[in-house]
């Protein structure tokens, strides 16, 4: 008798541990009811469902070195019924042409494809060097698309940040100039507004797109940050002031029945996870798995915005659901990869020479402590081949989630 009441106790135990390590906080219930008790699409027929609604699906992506997004991505636009372009924060906007004319050519062989991508990531960015691998993926993967279109068909990529050339930069004054013209000085907006810029860019080249040719109605645009907020909350000091739209919200106002906003799950450019990581553990808890799904009228939408925003108390009377229209879960943070490096950028003798000449400018140093600098030295290093890591601190968001997966 002593026996079995021995190891009934044991087995109560043990189910009382089971139950709580699965049983999760009460806070996260109404997250993990919605998963539970819908069917939801993936992420790329969400998304593909979204475009038969609207015109335009911004995609408001992770942070910019991440990779597995880009696998999304790419998966989407492959489809056949995918018949618009794409148009990126990425790269500046005179860098298009160069872009179009490699995704235009045909039968290009291996070697041939990676020398016009060096050549158009030599000249690609604002920065010296944009070194995030999975641009380098993007373009690769339209091109290998594209090979099997119709040329009416072939999928085009346009880069819409502010226009930018290296050749006419000379000297360090001129280079900050441009820089600081983007940032705001002494409490004033910046001379040059990104945002506002990057939308008109969008516009005009979306617009004649479509005149061009009417098969080009969609268009996929892919922003970070802020800039792929669809919606920004009036600012509460001067409710009345004109807003400084992001990129996504300016195109939103322009084309208002033809626009949406998707946010992919991800951490914020404050390093911090969503809700405090309630959302993750929801998804956890679930199973992780890949869905795709309308922010309205959910918890996700309902839960209060708390990511990246320009500051003061107007975001906090907001919503997710009032930023972002739709939400794509994708991978589990733990599988995210930071994908850095350009196999064999610095081949190039001269652009090793030439990635000096744009160091000094952006440090405000001389050429020799470029060509000495062990930091300088160790990006080209680094940069000229692929390196994959995981992201940063994952204990910490680890800790983060699992503290919600406990009852």
């Amino acid at each position: 008798m002593k026996k079995t009441v021995t190891t009934i106790l044991i087995l109560i135990g043990f189910c009382s541990a089971v139950l709580t390590q699965t049983l999760p906080s009460d806070s996260i219930n109404p997250y993990v009811d919605f998963l539970s008790n819908k069917t939801f699409l993936s992420p790329k027929e969400y998304v593909m469902k979204s475009f038969e609604e609207k015109a335009i699906i911004v995609l408001s992506e992770r942070l910019h070195p991440e990779f597995k997004q880009y696998e999304m991505i790419v998966d989407i636009i492959k489809d056949e019924r995918f018949t618009g372009n794409v148009y990126t924060e990425v790269g500046v906007f005179n860098a298009g042409k160069q872009i179009n004319e490699f995704l235009l050519k045909e039968n290009l062989s291996d070697n041939e494809i990676k020398e016009h991508l060096l050549t158009i990531f030599r000249n690609l960015d604002q920065f010296p060097l944009w070194p995030n691998y999975n641009y380098y993926y993007l373009l690769e993967s339209i091109y290998k698309i594209n090979q099997q279109r119709q040329l009416n068909k072939k999928i085009l990529l346009f880069p819409l940040d502010v226009m930018f050339s290296w050749d006419s930069i000379k000297c360090n004054e001129q280079y900050n100039m441009f820089l600081d013209k983007m940032e705001p000085q002494n409490n004033l907006p910046p001379v040059i507004d990104r945002n506002v810029i990057m939308a008109k860019y969008f516009i005009r080249k979306y617009d004649q797109e479509k005149y061009n040719n009417p098969n080009k109605k969609k268009a996929l645009v892919i922003m970070n940050t802020y800039h792929g907020y669809t919606r920004i909350p009036k600012y509460f000091p001067d409710p009345t002031e004109p807003n400084i739209y992001s990129t996504a919200e300016y195109i939103y106002k322009t084309f208002p029945n033809s626009t949406k906003g998707i946010l992919i799950n991800g951490i914020s450019n404050s390093l911090e996870l969503v809700a405090n990581g309630k959302w993750d553990a929801a998804f956890q808890f679930t199973g992780n798995k890949n869905v795709g799904f309308d922010m309205k009228d959910t918890p996700f939408g309902k839960t209060k915005f708390d990511m990246y925003n320009f500051g003061g108390n107007d975001y906090e009377a907001v919503n997710f659901e009032y930023i972002f229209d739709g939400m794509v879960f994708y991978e589990p943070i733990e599988r995210f990869e930071l994908v850095v490096g350009i196999p064999g950028i610095f081949d190039d003798k001269a652009f090793v020479t030439e990635f000096y000449r744009r160091t000094t400018m952006e440090e405000r140093i001389t050429i020799n402590e470029a060509m000495s600098s062990k930091e300088i030295n160790q990006y080209i290093e680094d940069w000229n081949v692929k390196k994959v890591n995981k992201i940063d601190d994952l204990d910490k968001y680890n800790n983060a989630i699992n503290k919600w997966l406990i009852k």
